[in-house]
């Protein structure tokens, strides 16, 4: 049995098909990331300090095998840095990709327009609340993890405070096995630097 053919059938029909999830390689990406977070410190009257974790991110960006990206751990090491402006940045200098930047603690946020996205980099993962619609209660982080499961043209990036036993208390264990299944995790740990 052809199983391609009759996939390619169910396609046709309107079922959703499997498709590869967004990759790329950066050459120089080290260099790249340097140069936009040394951009967004002098935006901000401030110089940049390279950490050890921001070594994993280059990795990262040379090579995504596929997966988004995940910086979670202390506070005031960079992560909302890196999700906010210097990936975008990258995204769009490099890749020609739009990045949408959502910041998880603004309750305004309207889910149903984040999910129309392709490009998410969502900060501070955690400090979301539930929003409640006609008495529906919406979770903004689990109904991004579970459209980019279902997905592949959704790619995601994300930051947050919490440590891996915190994210899997705070989204449960469905949402949580997707996280490792769709991010690249990188930890960030030590002292803030925030003066």
């Amino acid at each position: 049995m052809d199983y391609s053919n009759i996939l390619a059938q169910m396609s046709k029909e309107g079922f959703s098909a499997p498709v590869r999830r967004f990759t790329f390689s950066l050459p120089n990406a080290k260099e790249e990331l340097r140069n936009a977070m040394t951009c967004v410190a002098r935006s901000m009257g401030e110089q940049l300090l390279w950490l050890p974790e921001y070594d994993e991110v280059a990795a990262w960006l040379s090579d995504n095998k596929g997966k988004g990206l995940l910086l979670f751990g202390s506070c005031g090491r960079g992560k909302s840095w890196i999700i906010r402006y210097a990936l975008p940045m990258i995204f769009r200098a490099r890749l020609n990709k739009t990045v949408k930047v959502v910041d998880c603690a603004y309750s305004g946020t309207n889910i149903d327009e984040v999910l129309n996205y392709h490009f998410l980099a969502l900060d501070d993962l955690g400090a979301e609340e539930d929003i409640v619609n006609y008495g529906t209660r919406r979770q903004l982080v689990s109904e991004v993890i579970c459209r980019a499961q279902d997905n592949p043209k959704m790619f995601v990036m994300a930051s947050s405070n919490y440590d891996g036993e915190a994210l899997k208390e705070r989204y449960h264990e469905r949402v949580f096995d997707r996280i490792k299944y769709l991010f690249y995790q990188v930890s960030f740990n030590g002292k803030s630097l925030r003066k």
